[in-house]
């Protein structure tokens, strides 16, 4: 997958969960998303330890999201991505782009049991995404709760098998 595909993937993808968990940034997240992918650690050091007041309000600190999310949904995609090529060695790059795209339900609208490129993840698989998002998100300095507040919205947005 290129740097552009999967900027673009990661941002449609981070652009959903920021809807679901922070939609108060949603005005900004073009801005936020266009200034991670220009410098990911400057995006990254201005949200760590911010101490930020607003000049309005209730005078608390201002984190945004955007910038630990996007951080996290890379590794997320990153890691689908291998589990993918794992599976299908042999297949090209555009189809291993469709079958990480079918992991999320955000690309799986009518999804058919015939349909030859949705991979379901097993339950190990998501424990995997789970813990690697938890990971990224205490790393980032998100505090326990906020980190599994976003780890488990990050595996709820993927497609689950029925079984």
């Amino acid at each position: 997958m290129n740097d552009s595909t999967q900027n673009q993937l990661v941002a449609d993808l981070s652009r959903d969960l920021i809807l679901k968990v922070a939609p108060q940034e949603a005005p900004l997240f073009r801005a936020h998303s266009e200034a991670y992918f220009k410098d990911p650690q400057a995006a990254l050091r201005s949200q760590v330890g911010r101490d930020e007041k607003l000049g309005f309000g209730a005078g608390e600190a201002v984190t945004f999201l955007t910038p630990i999310v996007l951080a996290i949904m890379i590794e997320v995609v990153k890691f689908l991505s291998e589990e993918v090529k794992k599976s299908v060695k042999r297949e090209s790059t555009s189809l291993l782009i469709e079958m990480a795209k079918g992991m999320f339900k955000r690309f799986r609208p009518t999804a058919t049991k015939d349909d030859k490129t949705s991979l379901l993840l097993t339950s190990e698989q998501l424990t995997q995404v789970r813990t690697l998002a938890f990971e990224k998100a205490c790393q980032l300095k998100l505090s326990e709760n906020q980190a599994a507040l976003l780890a488990d919205s990050v595996v709820g947005s993927l497609a689950l098998s029925p079984t």
